[in-house]
């Protein structure tokens, strides 16, 4: 998976909470795999649509990795990218909760198809993966996507814009979702229109982004309807850089934002205005060492006059070492105001901290281990119980750390074999835990999955 250094929804996944899902277009891409915090689309658009499209710098191992892959499929002016991959093995705790563990098998496909014209791009990319779990059905499901976007050169000036469409759910065992306990059905459609205007080094991009968040009833028992946070947002940024060579440069964002919740009662206290700022520079020629520090502060007020405001320094960081040709170490951090993910949290804090190496153990076989630290500090939200509204009191603090790691086994430049091991363990304190009355649910748990798969690449 991957970092996209600036996202929507309100907060710098994606993304300071890591993604540029559209409203930004700055500060490029980090490589990252499965991030402890929770994931509504941050980290999910497709690198290879234009309009979406990330800069894979900075890590000679991934290189090497895709240098083993198949080019695609040359189909005159057009490259076709098919890939599917299939995962089997096992999770000791699918829903967080005692008892829950299953056999897993993840099955995922994804075609993309881009142009390969010398001035404009367009591109479009479908996909989609299912994960089964035997011994709990309950916990399975399946995710897809769709999305095409395009660029203009208009000269020295470019003009991009993008479309995409995502189902997916929200999970137990994701890092700030509260009482969910079986996975929690929602589509995102997301809008992008940006524009680069060059003045020699320097350069302003002005970006639009809107999203439309829908949310789904949970199957099962215990059936919560998440449609109280359901919402739209506008996004509105101005990014400016200032290149001192290829690769080298100093970038400044601002960012304003807003959100309209569904008309209940209970979900439009969550309505807000959001507006921030970041400094950053962003160095990749290096040959050792390749950086992206972004700083900044955002604020959010609430629009129904007694929700305090919040407001919080943010950064991102994605620092790479290489010291050897067969070595990258990657630090990857960040701190941003995420929109609410459950109906039970009216905004959250998150904070994301991972570190990974990847070595190229043969010149085939590469071997990939992470640490990672999230956490989610959130004020408690609203529920309707009739027709009142009673305030679930007090904020929470939710802390996550991963470990894990994977071998990477490169058979050809269409197959590739790995094996994975993935640990998460998930403490949370403060406000009312248990206030879904869950059977065996707790407020801590650990997860582990050791999953073997294939994949394979047109």
């Amino acid at each position: 998976m991957k970092v996209v250094w600036l996202r929507g929804r309100g907060g710098v996944r994606r993304g300071l909470r890591y993604g540029s899902v559209g409203s930004m277009v700055a500060l490029g891409v980090g490589l990252h795999a499965q991030a402890a915090h929770a994931q509504l689309i941050q980290q999910l658009f497709p690198s290879d649509v234009p309009g979406y499209s990330t800069d894979l710098t900075g890590s000679v191992v991934t290189h090497q990795m895709m240098g083993q892959q198949s080019d695609g499929i040359g189909m005159g002016s057009w490259l076709l990218r098919p890939s599917a991959s299939e995962n089997v093995g096992y999770n000791t705790n699918t829903l967080g909760i005692p008892g829950s563990g299953s056999p897993a098998v993840q099955t995922s496909a994804n075609v993309s198809a881009s142009s390969r014209w010398r001035r404009h791009a367009l591109g479009a990319s479908v996909g989609m993966d299912d994960h089964r779990y035997p011994t709990q059905s309950i916990a399975s499901y399946t995710n897809w996507h769709g999305s095409i976007g395009g660029s203009l050169n208009l000269g020295r000036d470019t003009l991009s814009a993008a479309f995409s469409h995502y189902q997916y759910h929200l999970s137990a065992t994701n890092l700030g979702v509260y009482g969910v306990v079986y996975p929690v059905p929602y589509q995102v459609n997301d809008g992008r229109l940006s524009y680069t205007k060059v003045f020699g080094r320097f350069s302003l991009i002005p970006a639009f982004d809107y999203q439309d968040f829908s949310f789904g009833t949970a199957p099962g028992p215990i059936s919560i309807d998440y449609d109280s946070i359901s919402h739209k947002v506008e996004t509105g940024s101005l990014t400016s850089r200032y290149e001192f060579s290829r690769g080298d440069a100093l970038v400044a964002v601002l960012r304003g934002s807003a959100a309209q919740f569904d008309q209940a009662v209970q979900a439009s206290t969550n309505n807000y205005a959001d507006g921030a700022g970041f400094v950053g520079v962003d160095f990749r020629r290096g040959q050792v060492w390749q950086y992206r520090l972004l700083v900044g502060g955002e604020t959010r007020s609430f629009k129904n006059g007694y929700s305090p405001s919040v407001s919080t320094p943010t950064f991102e960081a994605n620092v790479a070492w290489m010291p050897r040709r067969i070595d990258t170490v990657t630090l990857t951090a960040a701190r941003h105001i995420s929109d609410p993910e459950t109906p039970f949290a009216r905004n959250q804090v998150i904070t994301d901290v991972r570190l990974q190496w990847d070595h190229e153990l043969r010149h085939n076989v590469f071997v990939r281990a992470y640490g990672e630290f999230g956490e989610s500090s959130s004020q408690s939200g609203q529920q309707a119980q009739g027709t009142a509204v009673t305030s679930l009191e007090g904020s929470r603090l939710q802390k996550q750390i991963h470990f894990g790691g994977t071998v990477f086994w490169n058979i050809d430049r269409h197959v590739r074999a790995s094996l994975t091991y993935n640990y998460v363990n998930n403490a949370t304190s403060g406000g009312n835990v248990n206030y879904l009355n869950i059977p065996g649910r707790l407020s801590t748990f650990t997860s582990n999955t050791v999953l073997l798969g294939f994949s394979i690449s047109g």
